[in-house]
């Protein structure tokens, strides 16, 4: 696969990962339960897109 590719997936997973971090730092300041439970559905959305561009990132490689 060409280089274009390959840096955009990396692209991609860098972005998922300051998202992974931004979320993650919001979880540690939330006390309310309805809103946690918002964030856990992010967070697994996060995560799931980031085992995709991962497997992505491995298939271009």
């Amino acid at each position: 696969m060409n280089n274009t590719t390959i840096e955009k997936v990396e692209s991609v997973l860098s972005k998922i990962s300051w998202a992974q971090q931004m979320l993650n730092s919001v979880q540690q300041q939330v006390n309310d339960p309805q809103l946690g439970n918002i964030l856990s559905g992010i967070e697994f959305i996060i995560d799931c897109a980031s085992s995709d561009a991962e497997a992505l990132y491995n298939l271009v490689k």
